[in-house]
């Protein structure tokens, strides 16, 4: 019988691989942060008539997108319940 004996790990490894886990989850944090705020920071003002067409376009189209999506699933939730009946 040939039983591997399990490697002994130290409380300085442990509280250096706690440490170094620690840094890591900081790390992701700050980049999460900085990515959310980034995505969320608040529109910049046009600085012409053509980009605040533009925008204007896009979120209109952006609005329509939605509300054409939402009566699509509507129309699969219905039909969903109706064969259930």
């Amino acid at each position: 019988m040939s039983a591997q004996t399990p490697a002994k790990i130290t409380l300085e490894e442990i509280t250096q691989r706690k440490k170094k886990l620690l840094n890591e989850i900081h790390a992701q944090k700050r980049a999460m942060t900085a990515t959310t705020r980034e995505i969320f920071a608040p529109l910049a003002p046009a600085t012409n008539k053509a980009d605040s067409l533009m925008r204007s376009f896009n979120t209109g189209m952006a609005i329509f997108d939605g509300v054409v999506m939402g009566i699509k699933i509507m129309k699969k939730i219905r039909a969903y319940f109706r064969k259930l009946r």
